[in-house]
Formats: C-alpha cells, sequence, structure tokens
C-alpha cells in the first residue's frame, strides 16, 4: 500500500493597505463636483394668467465629466411662497426646478450637492439665481 502525504495549503495573510481619506476619490466622478451652469429658462406663460418659471442646474466633476444620478438640494421661492426641493441630475448632468405662479420675482440657491457623499466646490461655480417675471 501506498502511502500518501496530503499536504496542506499555505496559506499566506493578506493585509489590504489603507489608503488616505484626503486623496481624491477615483470612483466614476473626481472630487470636487463644481455647478458649471446655473440660470433661468424661458418663462412659460400659462392660460390662466400664471407664468412657470424653470430653473436648470448643470454638475460637472472636476475632469469636466457631466455627472448624472446627483442628488441637489435646492431652497426655490416666489410670489406667494418658497420651498425646500430635491431632484437628481440626468444624463447629462442637469436638473431642471420649476415653480408656477403669478408675476414676481422667483429666486434659487442651491444648498448641497451630492448631499455630503461628494466634496462640492461651492465655490467654484454660482450657487444662486433670480428671474423676474413681468405682468
Amino acid at each position: 500500500m501506498i502511502r500518501r502525504r496530503l499536504r496542506r495549503a499555505v496559506r499566506r495573510r493578506v493585509e489590504l493597505e489603507r489608503q488616505p481619506d484626503d486623496l481624491p476619490k477615483t470612483g466614476l466622478f473626481i472630487e470636487p463636483l463644481r455647478v458649471t451652469r446655473l440660470d433661468s429658462l424661458e418663462v412659460a406663460s400659462l392660460d390662466d394668467g400664471q407664468h412657470r418659471v424653470t430653473f436648470m442646474v448643470e454638475i460637472r466633476d472636476a475632469e469636466d465629466k457631466r455627472c448624472s444620478d446627483i442628488a441637489v438640494d435646492a431652497t426655490i421661492g416666489g410670489p406667494e411662497r418658497s420651498a425646500t426641493v430635491q431632484a437628481t441630475t440626468d444624463m447629462f448632468g442637469r436638473v431642471r426646478f420649476r415653480m408656477t405662479g403669478p408675476p414676481g420675482r422667483y429666486t434659487i440657491e442651491l444648498l448641497e450637492v451630492a448631499a455630503k457623499a461628494l466634496d462640492w466646490a461651492r465655490d467654484a461655480g454660482p450657487s444662486a439665481a433670480e428671474q423676474v417675471v413681468d405682468a
């Protein structure tokens, strides 16, 4: 009879090297994110005398790539009311915020981009806009 020796595979211990937190992330988007466009589109006049104001926001990363699926928090206000809203950018890195109301002053102020998941360079682009609608 032949005796077979069973050898156990020697497992080497693998240790993962930790990366410092201050390095830029190299995943889908390169930090910091920035707002490259924030302006009012053409105002639509509705049949009931109301007006629809649309603000468009465009988000890009540090390498100028369009950032899709990024949460944008904003405060939008008009002559009758104001609201805090959240929307997600489309595949072109754009999101639109709309408000309908009477003639007057409409404003938007961005509160947060990416909900603190990614770094937003607030000073690298616009963070507020306004549109005045005449009667």
